[in-house]
């Protein structure tokens, strides 16, 4: 906390300077901006290189006043436009009218995006691939939370990994949600714990965009970001607006088991504000959510979990003089979570329970300074602060309660220079520190007179310097960038335990080469690499009746490295009053001292314990990504994404508790997996949307428990063993009746399509007011896993496909609908 303060004193101090002294010039720019002539409302206007700016109004126009005098360059730019620049000599006492005429970007390719080097840049420009999901999509999707609309990216997948919880993760590139970084306006501060439920936790209302790179680690951004990384972007105030909605799902409708519908509601607020002058502004933001549990096989045992969310935050700005501003960003999620059975009861009453409620609170606070020959300096802060409550039991164990501790807090400085000619060509460098520090402690609550037991505790400090420089000439540019990490990992749990540190110099090279106006071609390389520390996965414990998992590190695990390269063709072309767009990116990553998993046996309380070390030989993910995107000038638009691909080791690895069972795959990675999207109107005020996401085969492990012999059973009964005899004579039984799987099995699982239809009505009350209603059906066909097991004996981990089965939803919203 000391060091936020110092960073708050230190912004005023740099700031202070140009709260005084402000010039009037009387030198005013006023117009309008069209498309297709008709006026665009709501589009961001302002002085490239400096503070200024404002949006248009409902009307298309807008107003800027008392600006420097000299040359200037004003810039239109919002999302579906194609940005355009002006070159105007102000002059002190004179108002000067200005019309711009934009296009329309149907692909976000002139999306500004800050994910390719830390700086504002176009997404054609970038050196590497940065694929944005947009309001847009969350809207097509009826999302309520960023986990919803992630699939919609080539590369991308999500999946549901605990019957019980609900606990969830990304998968990018063939590779486990570790390995992939999740940044909150483009700060690290998404922790470990974070993970494991917090893509349910943010609310979509909150995004204002997601930007996905795929591949190694940034020498920015980080070092661990070897899958890719994942930015949310949330909403700034742009103009006086304000949205109110409603959503009402019914979940399980016709489902092949005939189970009860769940029910899921939710209410979304959105309201910005922004002074006359633009110095300033305001977006608020809240959801409330509500979603009953499911039962998809009728065993009275959850395949999806009870839900309630409560979220709130802002994002505003200040702009203390016309080259300064200073942001700050505040959110606040509460959600409780409840799975397993007999959900009325208290958590220790019911034979399998996993309850978690999570207390989130996140600040960002950023300074950027801009020159006047656009230069630019930043400082910023960031912090998230979780108190976790839970319970992860089964067969009534008082003893399963615990609470989790976490910190996480991210500080540095950017400084980014343009050169004319920088040896051979004009440049951009960047260069920059940043330290990243977490504290995390699980405790483990005691019952019946038994002493709380602290199950981790540690401290995580990564420090890192970056430089990066990028030339440019007319049709190339060539990136080159390193990081140094200092990373250590101190394990307070033992006393004299000596910290885990490390050095890690982390490369980056990417080249950019545009054949034509159409054509592109891109190459890169990226080193990352992960610490050896506690991982999101590490703070989920699966229970069942059977058996009770838990994860933890080997003492002498190493740090785990990687080298991705990648390399794509992007060639987008315009015939008549179609737009085509076509990538193709193939990728390879090599993994060192790839981590893997030590299964021990399970023991006569029925534990068992993954124990994370290092592979001795290296493991490999390479594969192609797809991308077909086709639109019109008149609403239409589609969207295809398909990803070959293959993650393995190069020899085989144990999977199960089992000593012959191993395999070189890993474990839930399709081959082929893809996503689709279309978009239509109607008519003026009805819209169409399709979605869908296709998963192909994947090998996916089964914990069962096996047939126990008549002579294994004499002898518990005989030893006295009255529950353990119980138990047997249980599973057995579970066996028998087929609700269980017998045995360790490494099952291919069957292909998956969920396809979605939404209609949406627009309202036009007034040019500033309207309503909106929707309608529309989730997984349309259903098309769920069939082979849960069933009962207190299950294992919670078997469970793949999508996540929600069937859904007929209806929604409302009213205000300001850009």
């Amino acid at each position: 906390m000391k060091r936020i303060n110092s960073i708050i004193i230190l912004l005023f101090i740099i700031s202070s300077p140009t709260l005084f002294g402000q010039k009037t010039t009387d030198a005013n720019i006023f117009g309008d901006v069209q498309c297709n002539g008709v006026h665009v409302p709501f589009i961001n206007v302002f002085v490239k290189g400096t503070s200024i700016g404002t949006t248009t109004d409902a009307t298309g126009h807008f107003n800027l006043v008392n600006l420097p005098v000299g040359p200037i360059k004003l810039r239109v730019q919002g999302i579906g436009y194609k940005s355009v620049e002006k070159e105007i000599e102000v002059i002190s006492g004179l108002s000067i009218e200005v019309k711009f005429k934009v296009e329309e970007d149907i692909f976000l390719m002139e999306q500004v995006v800050v994910s390719s080097d830390k700086n504002e840049i176009n997404r054609k420009e970038a050196p590497v691939i940065v694929n944005v999901i947009s309001p847009r999509t969350f809207e097509q999707r009826q999302s309520n939370s960023l986990i919803d609309g992630l699939d919609f990216t080539c590369g991308v997948r999500t999946e549901c990994n605990c019957q019980n919880c609900g606990f969830t993760q990304v998968r990018m590139n063939g590779l486990d949600g570790p390995y992939s970084q999740v940044l909150i306006n483009s700060r690290p501060v998404f922790s470990g714990l974070a993970g494991v439920y917090g893509l349910e936790l943010l609310p979509s209302n909150m995004i204002q965009r997601v930007e996905i790179v795929r591949g190694g680690g940034s020498a920015l951004f980080g070092g661990n970001a070897i899958a890719g990384t994942v930015n949310v972007i949330t909403r700034e105030p742009v103009s006086n607006t304000f949205q109110l909605g409603s959503d009402f799902s019914a979940i399980g409708v016709g489902h092949h088991d005939g189970g009860d519908l769940a029910y899921d509601r939710s209410v979304k607020f959105n309201g910005s504000l922004v002074t006359d002058d633009n110095k300033s502004g305001l977006f608020l933001y809240g959801m409330t959510r509500n979603r009953n549990p499911f039962d998809e096989n009728n065993d009275g045992f959850t395949e999806m979990v009870k839900l309630k969310n409560n979220s709130v935050g802002f994002n505003s700005y200040y702009k203390p003089g016309k080259l300064s501003k200073i942001s700050l960003d505040f959110y606040k999620l509460n959600e409780y979570r409840r799975g397993g059975s007999e959900l009325d009861l208290l958590p220790h009453e019911a034979e399998i329970t996993e309850e978690i409620n999570h207390d989130i609170t996140g600040v960002g606070l950023n300074y950027e300074s801009f020159t006047p020959d656009g230069n630019k300096i930043a400082v910023y802060g960031a912090t998230q602060y979780i108190d976790r409550d839970a319970y992860y039991g089964a067969l009534q164990d008082p003893t399963a309660y615990g609470k989790t501790y976490d910190l996480t807090y991210n500080m540095g400085f950017q400084y980014t220079k343009n050169f004319d000619n920088l040896f051979f060509s004009p440049s951009t460098v960047t260069v920059g520190a940043d330290n990243t520090t977490g504290t995390l402690e699980d405790v483990k609550l005691g019952s019946g007179g038994l002493a709380n037991t602290v199950i981790a505790n540690q401290l995580t400090n990564t420090s890192g310097l970056f430089l990066q420089n990028e030339w440019k000439s007319e049709k190339s540019k060539f990136l080159v960038g390193f990081r140094f990490d200092h990373y250590s990992v101190s394990d307070r749990l033992y006393e004299g335990e000596e910290d885990v540190t490390g050095n890690v110099f982390i490369p980056r090279i990417t080249f950019l080469h545009d054949f034509s106006d159409d054509l592109q071609y891109r190459l890169s390389y990226a080193k990352g690499y992960r610490a050896p520390q506690i991982f999101d996965e590490d703070l989920h414990i699966e229970t069942s009746g059977a058996r009770r998992i838990t994860h933890s590190n080997a003492p002498d695990l190493r740090q785990e490295t990687s080298h991705s390269f990648s390399t794509s063709l992007n060639y987008s072309k315009a015939v008549g009053n179609i737009l085509y767009e076509v990538l193709v990116e193939g990728f390879y990553t090599i993994l060192q001292d790839p981590f893997a998993n030590d299964y021990s046996p399970i023991d006569s309380l029925g534990n068992v314990e993954y124990v994370r070390i290092n592979a001795e030989d290296d493991a490999t993910v390479s594969g192609v990504n797809t991308e077909l995107n086709i639109g019109t000038m008149s609403g239409l638009m589609m969207q295809l994404g398909f990803t070959f691909q293959k993650s393995q080791y190069e020899n085989p690895q144990p999977w199960g508790d089992i000593e012959t069972n191993t395999t070189k795959s890993f474990l839930r990675a399709p081959d082929q997996y893809g996503y689709l999207t279309f978009h239509s109107h109607l008519s003026k005020k009805l819209e169409l949307s399709v979605t869908g996401t296709y998963t192909g085969p994947m090998l996916v492990p089964h914990f069962g428990r096996t047939i126990t012999t008549q002579e294994e059973l004499n002898d518990l009964l005989n030893g006295g063993f009255t529950e353990d005899y119980e138990s047997a004579l249980a599973i057995n039984d579970a066996i028998n009746n087929r609700d269980i799987i017998e045995g360790e099995k490494l099952i291919k699982s069957e292909k998956f399509f969920d396809m979605g239809v939404k209609l949406h009505y627009d309202i036009e009350v007034s040019r500033e007011f309207s309503v909106e209603l929707s309608a529309g059906i989730q997984n349309i066909f259903n098309s769920t896993q069939h082979n849960h097991d069933k009962g207190v004996y299950r294992d919670p981990g078997f469970i793949y496909g999508p996540c929600q089965p069937r859904t007929v939803y209806v929604g409302i919203k009213i205000g300001n609908l850009l």
